[in-house]
């Protein structure tokens, strides 16, 4: 999405749209078009976002601040982000319960009452969202679920799959649409695409501790069928690998691990950083 167009929504806090109450199932050709999909951005689910935000900027990576960040109104959720020059990771929790019970109501091939109390259940905190090049629903390549919620524009989509229902110990996967895509930026220099009145937000994508890009994402889950559309579709991109494990732990690499760092954040957090 163009960095201008994603900045005026936030700033309005995604003022409501129609409401339309879309949840079908959508059937589709189980096609390898690996080299049409990339990663977006990729979110843990937290019951505890400031800790969670206060643990990485001890380790010198920046905040959005809360006042800037996504409420994904009527779907009772929201985050605390941290961007990155080609990417962006997002704690996300619920912050209004009744909002968040009424969704999940009109919802119920959604799988997110289920993420959110993985602590109990067993089911993988991580959800990656991806984009597709040429961006076409077709073009995606396992079953899925149309949601729309307030927070999107309207007559737009994202599209869930449908397996993260049904397979909870995999991460949750959807499709975002082009016009909230994350954008890319190859270097510092690029930050000036932003629009001059936005200038502020050329400062959150710089950090203290000099993470630029995130250049490789490793989830390990526990009971994984690695054999779903699913997980053989993420396993086929560039940066992204998921395999089996004793327990769910997402290792994030930046740079290519140039500095030789390693920060486990466990067990407050499931994650592993590497600088």
């Amino acid at each position: 999405m163009k960095f201008y167009h994603i900045i005026i929504i936030l700033m309005t806090s995604f003022s409501s749209c129609k409401k339309q109450e879309r949840h079908k199932p959508i059937e589709t050709k189980q096609e390898k078009i690996a080299t049409d999909l990339k990663l977006d951005h990729f979110n843990i689910w937290t019951n505890y976002p400031q800790k969670a935000k206060q643990k990485l900027i001890e380790l010198g990576f920046t905040a959005i601040p809360d006042s800037l960040s996504r409420i994904h109104h009527g779907q009772g959720t929201t985050g605390r982000y941290f961007y990155f020059l080609n990417t962006y990771l997002e704690f996300i929790y619920v912050y209004d319960k009744e909002e968040f019970t009424l969704n999940n109501k009109k919802n119920t091939a959604l799988d997110f009452k289920e993420r959110v109390n993985f602590e109990n259940n067993g089911a993988s905190p991580f959800s990656i969202a991806l984009k597709v090049k040429d961006y076409k629903v077709d073009k995606i390549p396992f079953e899925k679920i149309e949601y729309h919620q307030e927070w999107m524009a309207e007559n737009m989509s994202i599209y869930a799959a449908k397996n993260s229902k049904l397979n909870l110990k995999e991460p949750s996967v959807f499709v975002v649409y082009p016009e909230i895509e994350t954008d890319e930026f190859e270097t510092y220099d690029d930050l000036v695409k932003i629009p001059e009145e936005y200038k502020i937000w050329r400062t959150f994508f710089k950090h203290p501790n000099g993470a630029k890009k995130v250049t490789k994402i490793t989830i390990t889950s526990s009971g994984l069928n690695d054999n779903t559309a699913t997980i053989k579709t993420l396993n086929t991109l560039q940066n992204i690998s998921v395999k089996s494990g004793e327990k769910h732990l997402m290792e994030v690499y930046f740079d290519n691990k140039a500095q030789g760092k390693k920060f486990d954040l466990r067990p407050e957090i499931p994650l592993i950083i590497y600088l």
